[in-house]
């Protein structure tokens, strides 16, 4: 069964995130340039996206940086996460 993207050509960050938005936001495909407010996202939506990253990643991600593409959350998500084991 596809995964909704060709996952080969994701990194394990961002093919962690695009199933977190899959499941959110009910859409089938989330391609690395997909913008969370273009495909169906809202602030209630981000909230809850926020407050998974936090729990499943262990870092905060503003609302703001979630109204990006899947790659910038993803690199962004990786580099608090290099700062944190620093």
């Amino acid at each position: 069964m596809s995964q909704g993207t060709d996952d080969a050509s994701l990194t394990d960050m961002e093919r962690r995130l695009a199933g977190w938005w899959r499941e959110l936001l009910g859409v089938e495909v989330v391609r690395p340039e997909d913008h969370f407010l273009e495909i169906g996202g809202n602030s209630l939506m981000a909230t809850l996206l926020s407050n998974r990253i936090e729990s499943e990643l262990g870092v905060e991600v503003s609302m703001v940086d979630l109204f990006n593409t899947l790659r910038d959350v993803a690199a962004l998500c990786e580099q608090l996460r290099e700062e944190l084991n620093a």
